[in-house]
């Protein structure tokens, strides 16, 4: 029961912190972007800015697959479960 109990919270998890971490992501290289604009050679830092932004995309995903997976999520599941005890 705890394994069903602790996959249902983790996507459950993963579908609300994982776009949440991206919004401030996107909102963190808008703020970027818009600072790079008033540089002189500011095509060469706005592709900087994406590439950094594009690896840190990827990076965020793995790590918040498996916090959410192997931490948050079962520590979750054991509170419900003991909870209603």
């Amino acid at each position: 029961m705890i394994a069903i109990a602790n996959v249902v919270i983790f996507f459950a998890l993963l579908a609300v912190s994982y776009p949440a971490a991206i919004t401030v992501l996107a909102l963190v290289t808008w703020l970027r972007k818009r600072r790079a604009m008033q540089a002189d050679d500011h095509r060469e830092l706005l592709e900087r800015i994406d590439e950094s932004t594009d690896k840190l995309k990827d990076q965020l995903f793995i790590i918040f697959i498996g916090v959410t997976f192997f931490v948050i999520a079962p520590f979750m599941a054991l509170l419900f479960m003991f909870k209603g005890r």
